[in-house]
């Protein structure tokens, strides 16, 4: 009897660890390479995907992420459960336009819902956010 309980204990842990393990290489960020502003001007130029907030400054690819992430957390997210903490994230970077585009999305495929999108420059300012609610 008790060599069974340790073999399932043994078993649940290494379920664990796995479930763990794949829940943070899903949604650790992503580097995903370049994109231009300019493919996204009817976003930017649309007053409705546009805000005043400003997210300070952005030095690299992972503070972009941060910032994202709040300003998207910040336009969309009206539940208590904060659903963009369980949300993956992948940033591109327009080097000529200092712009960063920052996309998230669901990694469970039980969740409802989308990808929300936002590009903000590297001095934190909103050029475009948009997503699904």
């Amino acid at each position: 009897m008790k060599k069974a309980i340790i073999i399932l204990s043994a078993i649940l842990l290494v379920f664990l660890v796995a479930f763990f393990a794949l829940y943070f290489i899903l949604t650790a960020p992503k580097r995903t390479g370049a994109f231009s502003v300019d493919n996204y001007a009817e976003y930017i130029q649309n007053e409705n995907f546009q805000t005043d907030e400003n997210y300070g400054t952005i030095t690299d690819w992972k503070s972009a992420v941060i910032a994202g992430k709040k300003a998207i957390a910040d336009r969309f997210d009206n539940s208590e459960g904060g659903i963009f903490e369980w949300m993956g994230c992948s940033v591109r970077y327009d080097e000529e336009s200092d712009a960063y585009y920052v996309r998230t999305y669901h990694v469970a495929p039980f969740v409802l819902g989308g990808a929300f999108d936002v590009i903000i420059q590297s001095d934190g300012t909103v050029l475009a956010i948009w997503g699904e609610e």
